[in-house]
């Protein structure tokens, strides 16, 4: 091993002692060796050298001075052997010991300073090696004596360790030679993964009969036993746990006694930065291998006093929590040691028993509470106990740190009064604003008789300290939570000091979802607020405590299955042996790392990790992100040892050994692009040829060039939205007419590039000719072909009036939602389509003027109520008309779509959301939008569920799909659907777009499949057949775990760039004469789907509007992305730079968006043809008229087109 230089003989010390060399017997070696002892020259003590297996403790051996600490051997520990050749004997190539493998010097100057011994091992008549057993002096004995402060003897001695034998056999000289077989600290345990060590660790095994706490052991013991089916004293089911009526699965059991285990009595762990190793002669001793040292003693730290409860998904870690809770209802936190009284307090008068019996209860946080509430639960009631221990209810004082000067008083910054603090049983729960509810409904589906306190909002007020101390619960969302704290860091003075929590010490708190606590690696003011509390038990609640760390069922999740005979525990295996090593995801996983550390810092306060400077802490980048002997970072031994004593988390196989979950079908549908799905995406394909071949694919010029890396994911993330719908580009014909000049500059390029601009010519000329196409560009709509449209207004509703003679009648979608919502406004009417043609030409006029027309719409709708004098109606009667079903209206019907993935959706969900409720997952504002119109034509109820919505709508629209017969479909953006949520009302799932990454794929099916599901779930992620979408999903399938782990996103993938670069075109027909629809397998009525409801007063003449609907329309002007959202969706999202005319969309009613994707103003130059607008405009769809208006441009100027090729 290649060893760093080291100065020795600038190490001098006043403690220099002569070294010679004698002789001593030596036992336990093989009859061929033969040994000599280097020693100091003073006479050593007779000892029985051959057992040190029980050393004497250090402190029991008499006071010595430096030569009899050095001389006497038992001080020593024996630690193993190193190999040297004589260079006497020459070079052997075939010898497996090298010439500079032994330390030689550091050996000599260790030995010089006494902190090593070593003893010479010779080997029959073979004199060219030897072996040298290494004695080292433990750092915890002759500190005084022999100074052990030096660096540069620490490096020495970190050199030795790390080349040292410390196998039996080499100590006893059996094997030195064998080179292949050394045993020492460099050859450690194999590297594992962050995410293998949380899926390995050891499933929790509380330990009743070791609770010295009566009480705890008691609550472990409720919390372990099996229900008993029958009823009790008090007439109900008895769980054990008085006031928890429902039953516990077995492993939810185990994990809350072993959260009481290690609230009530830390275990003591070995300090993390020890490693645990046996000499060869039997003894245990202590090694730090950071920073070279060696003990004898052990060093032991008490574990946290809570943890991180990281039970997987949909695994009931609420109701743990609530178990929990009720356990150890009316248990409170045991006064600091700091702030305990030495004395008893002296009474002014004598204080009768009841009262000095509450006190002493209170002073030792006795659970009165629980014994008097089961006495009451008896019919046993002692009020005026009760009373005495409230009186009387345990506090401390906290007086202020001495003044470090005794000047004047600061005005501005008084000294803090002393501060009395009462304790308090109670906890804190912390919870993101979206699952408030879930809580809510958790503690009254579960519970029974716990006091809760809810402050939701940020106008809530937080109650006094003597009212806090009667509820159980008090339940925050993290914003209110987060008003509380203030703004507190860098402050002197701050609004935490004075929230009423302060002045209660809380018995816990818990954080759900709090892997988002810490931030992105940085304290938070909710951090630093919860560390100034007085809480003694804290606990993190999260399936995934950091974005890396998830369980192996997320993996399994995103695989696709075929049959339901798969092998569970061979899918688990083969899963965790692939990602055990750490690979290409060091980075990732040291980012995971800094999150962590700030949960056990800063929240949970774990020893020695969060030690003061003055009490030896441990440097969590040193022991936890070590350097290794190549200077890059690796993870350390002391990191499984570390989140082993935080997590509380059973292994997949335990869990579904005593829940078997119903099954999990996942598969991969693929369908027929159609016509114009295949022009959507060939248009795209087009622009990055020419920019690829006009480029010369090189400079800056070209999108794939890294300077271009944030346009190309917009360009990328607008392709993969076309595999739903894409409404166009306006840049086409400049595409055609760069591709044909360059093609006359450059008559010699490539065969291969001259095929691919000569079809792609073709392919934009198809484009341009075909004019549903370009009605779909200017409109900005999606194709639905409607059967049988009435025939006196087919011209006017024609979304391409040339083939309005055609059947069946193309229609955008949202004209045929405004037909059908025009003859359902009239169905009061003698001919509900009396008008229907003057409403076509309206809204065509209007869809039309988007194009060119600047000024703002006429709206039909107001923002505001309009205020009449008309008495209000009412519906109480409950009055609706429908359309006759012999009405000529019922034969018109909705019999294709030009959006193969939107037909598809349609079909399903017609078929089955009678029989069981649906979630369809979609990745943009657009693709929820044309879901939510083609849902509105079949007059299917649904509900959305997005990130523009305000929480209380959200909280609104979950729970009426969770509890509502009438609400079976629910569309939920990606982003919204990573952690917490409950969903197991859903058992079909679509995924409308494939997502890349699989641990998001995943957590958006736990949504779920948890428990609580009684049928089996079926996902189904969509895929147009032979597209790169179809490409990229294979290419995700066929990566390798430790790849995966490397590309975030699917850019960072070279195999995926290069498959990008190299897209061919669909082949499709010249016209859409020709064209491939997709028809719906059960064509809608467009009429009769939806009801007009008849106000109590109305006669028939009146006809109301009808009420708004979950629908979004195109409107209100909005922002592309909630600012505010945490998630991460799977599409990259680029930092947005200043736009033209984009990032405004339309707004519904209930609050989803309408978006353009966005256009980047500034862009990669123009390749070597310099023309305006230089390619095919793949970062701008064809905006509604809304979104160009409100770029705010003169009226009558066409708008500005802007290419992410060109200016």
């Amino acid at each position: 091993m290649q060893t760093p230089e080291i100065n020795y003989d600038a190490i001098k010390t006043d403690d220099d002692v002569p070294i010679s060399s004698s002789s001593e017997p030596c036992t336990g070696v093989d009859p061929s060796a033969s040994t000599t002892m280097t020693a100091v020259s003073t006479p050593t003590p007779a000892t029985p050298e051959s057992d040190h297996t029980t050393p004497k403790h250090s402190l029991d051996r008499p006071k010595m001075g430096e030569d009899e600490l050095i001389q006497y051997l038992d001080n020593y520990i024996a630690v193993g052997v190193l190999v040297k050749r004589d260079p006497s004997y020459g070079t052997d190539p075939e010898n497996p010991v090298k010439l500079n493998s032994y330390p030689a010097a550091e050996i000599a100057i260790l030995e010089s300073h006494g902190w090593i011994r070593t003893e010479t091992i010779t080997y029959g008549d073979d004199l060219s090696f030897s072996g040298v057993r290494i004695y080292v002096l433990p750092d915890d004995i002759g500190r005084k004596i022999i100074p052990r402060s030096s660096t540069a003897l620490r490096r020495a001695l970190k050199i030795i360790m790390a080349n040292i034998d410390i196998s039996v056999e080499a100590w006893e000289g059996k094997n030195c030679l064998d080179q292949k077989g050394v045993s020492n600290l460099a050859n450690g345990p194999e590297d594992e993964s962050l995410w293998y060590i949380f899926n390995t660790l050891r499933n929790p095994e509380p330990q009743v009969e070791r609770m010295r706490n009566p009480y705890a052991g008691r609550a472990m013991q409720e919390l372990l036993t099996v229900t008993v089916h029958g009823e009790d004293e008090s007439g109900q089911d008895y769980t054990g746990v008085l006031g928890l009526k429902t039953p516990l699965y077995p492993y939810q059991r185990r994990s809350a006694a072993t959260m009481v285990q290690r609230e009530a009595q830390p275990a003591q762990m070995l300090d993390p930065r020890l490693q645990a190793l046996k000499s060869p002669r039997g003894q245990e001793y202590y090694y730090d291998k950071e920073e070279g040292s060696i003990f004898q003693e052990k060093k032991m730290y008490s574990e946290a006093c809570g943890g991180i409860l990281a039970e997987t998904m949909g695994c009931g870690k609420t109701l743990i929590c609530l178990a929990v809770i009720l356990a150890t209802r009316g248990h409170f936190p045991e006064i600091p040691l700091q702030y305990q009284e030495t004395t008893n307090p002296v009474r002014q008068t004598t204080g009768s028993l009841v009262e000095m019996a509450a006190a002493t209860a209170g002073r030792f946080s006795l659970p009165w509470k629980t014994h008097f509430d089961a006495l009451g639960h008896r019919g046993a009631f002692y009020d005026r106990c009760v009373r005495a221990c409230e009186r009387d209810r345990g506090a401390y004082t906290v007086t202020p740190p001495p003044a470090r000067h005794k000047g004047r008083t600061n005005v501005a910054f008084p000294r803090p009064s002393p501060q009395r603090v009462r304790l308090c049983s109670g906890t804190l729960i912390i919870v993101p604003p979206n699952l408030v509810n879930h809580w809510q409904n958790e503690i009254t589906t579960h519970t029974d008789g716990l006091k809760v306190l809810v402050l939701r909002n940020s106008s809530d007020q937080t109650p006094s300290p003597d009212d806090l101390m009667q509820y159980d619960i008090v339940l925050f969302s993290k914003v209110r939570f987060e008003k509380e704290a203030g703004e507190v860091i860098n402050k002197r003075s701050s609004i935490a000091a004075e929230s009423p929590l302060t002045r209660l010490h809380w018995l816990r708190i818990i954080v759900d979802e709090g892997h988002n606590a810490a931030g992105s690696g940085h304290r938070t003011n909710m951090i630093h607020f919860m560390k100034q509390l007085p809480i003694e038990r804290r606990w993190i609640v999260s399936g995934t405590p950091s974005n890396g760390l998830y369980g192996v069922e997320v993996s399994l999740a995103s695989q696709e299955t075929h049959t339901s005979d798969t092998d569970l525990s061979e899918a688990t295996t083969a899963v965790l042996q692939g990602r055990k090593k750490t690979g290409n995801a060091l980075d990732s996983e040291l980012k995971d790392l800094d999150r962590l550390r700030y949960i056990v810092m800063e929240f949970l306060d774990l020893k020695p990790w969060s030690n003061s400077r003055a009490n030896d802490p441990a440097n969590w980048t040193k022991y936890i992100k070590p350097l290794g002997e190549d200077g890059r970072r690796r993870k350390a031994p002391s990191l499984r040892a570390t989140l082993q004593s935080l997590v509380v988390r059973h292994r997949l196989e335990v869990i579904h050994s005593e829940i078997p979950l119903p099954r999990l079908y996942n598969k991969v549908v693929h369908l027929e692009p159609t016509f114009y799905d295949k022009l959507n995406l060939n248009m795209f394909i087009f622009g990055l040829a020419v920019n690829a071949i006009t480029s010369e694919r090189k400079d800056h010029d070209y999108m794939f060039h890294p300077r271009n890396r944030k346009h190309l994911s917009l360009v990328i993330n607008n392709l993969r939205q076309a595999g739903f719908w894409w409404a166009g580009s306006d840049d086409i014909s400049q595409t055609i007419d760069n591709a044909l000049k360059y093609l006359g500059k450059h008559p010699a390029m490539s065969e291969e590039d001259t095929v691919t601009l000569r079809e792609g010519i073709r392919i934009g000329t198809i484009a341009l000719r075909c004019g549903g196409w370009c009605a779909f560009k200017q409109m900005h709509e999606l194709g639905v072909f409607i059967q049988d449209f009435p025939a006196h207004a087919r011209n006017m509703w024609a979304i391409d009036q040339s083939v309005a003679h055609q059947e069946p009648l193309l229609m955008g979608i949202t004209q045929a939602h405004h037909a059908q919502k025009f003859v359902t406004k009239h169905l009061n009417t003698h001919d509900p389509t009396e008008g229907l043609a003057g409403a076509g030409i309206k809204l065509r006029r209007e869809l039309s003027e988007r194009e060119g027309d600047n000024s703002s719409p006429k709206k039909t709708t107001p923002d505001k109520p309009v205020k009449s004098s008309s008495p209000k109606k009412t519906y109480t009667k409950g009055l609706f008309k429908t359309l006759p079903a012999e009405s000529p209206l019922a034969q018109t019907k909705v019999v294709a779509t030009a959006s193969a993935k939107l037909t598809y959706l349609l079909d399903q969900v017609s078929e089955l959301h009678k029989a069981e409720k649906l979630i369809i997952f979609y990745d943009n504002n657009n693709t929820a939008f044309w879901i939510a119109e083609g849902l509105e034509l079949l007059g299917v109820d649904f509900r959305i569920y997005a990130s523009t919505l305000k929480p209380a709508m959200r909280v609104e629209y979950l729970t009426l799909f969770r509890e509502s017969e009438e609400v079976r479909v629910l569309l939920m953006d990606l982003r919204q659907a990573s952690h917490g949520l409950h969903i197991a009302n859903a058992s079909r799932v679509f995924i409308v777009n494939p997502i890349w990454q699989p641990n998001v794929e995943s957590q958006a099916i736990k949504r779920a499949h948890r428990i609580g599901q009684t049928r089996p779930v079926f996902v189904e992620t969509l895929v147009l057949k032979d597209t790169l979408e179809d490409r990229m999903l294979k290419r995700r399938k066929a990566m390798t775990d430790s790849e995966m782990q490397h590309a975030g996103d699917l850019l960072d993938d070279s195999t995926m760039n290069s498959i990008i670069q190299n897209e061919r075109f669909i082949p499709m027909p010249e016209s859409e004469d020709l064209a491939q629809i997709s028809y719906l397998r059960h064509p809608s009525g467009l009429f009769g789907r939806h009801k007009l409801s008849i106000a109590d007063d109305e006669d028939g003449d009146i006809k109301p509007e009808l009420p708004a609907r979950a629908t979004p329309r195109k409107r209100k002007r909005a922002v592309l992305l909630d600012p505010k959202s945490t998630a991460e969706p799977d599409l990259v999202t680029p930092k947005r730079l200043k736009s033209a005319s984009s990032g405004l969309g339309f707004v519904s009613p209930h609050g989803i968006l309408m978006t353009p994707p966005r256009v980047w103003s500034r862009s990669p130059r123009v390749s070597p043809v310099r023309v305006d607008s230089s390619s095919l405009e793949l970062a701008h769809s064809a905006q509604p008229a809304d979104a160009r208006q409100a770029a705010g441009k003169p009226a009558g100027k066409p708008s500005k087109r802007v290419s992410i090729f060109g200016p």
